[in-house]
């Protein structure tokens, strides 16, 4: 009979190791789906704020708020070096295709 008990409770123990091991793995990707989810969402406000920011400059909103206006600001510098780079681009292809 002590082989027999031995033999059943450790297929019980199997049992409770193989479920606890089931529930973990679900567990973890219950949580991995959520961390998913979580960057999903803060992904589409970043991606709203940004169409926000376009709008207000594109439209040249908000000209008494310090922070708008610096930021605008910065954005006219690097659009005029920007704009210098491409020139210099231009002028540099054009300068290959005559050699």
């Amino acid at each position: 009979s002590f082989p027999t008990r031995r033999s059943s409770d450790l297929k019980e123990e199997g049992q409770k190791i193989a479920q606890n091991a089931l529930n973990k793995g679900k567990e973890i990707a219950d949580i991995t789906k959520l961390k998913r989810d979580i960057k999903i969402e803060e992904d589409i406000i970043k991606s709203y704020k940004m169409v926000i920011g376009e709008y207000v400059a594109a439209n040249d909103l908000l000209k008494d708020d310090e922070l708008v206006f610096d930021q605008r600001s910065k954005i006219l510098e690097c659009q005029k070096k920007l704009d210098e780079l491409n020139a210099k681009l231009e002028e540099m292809s054009k300068n290959n295709k005559q050699v």
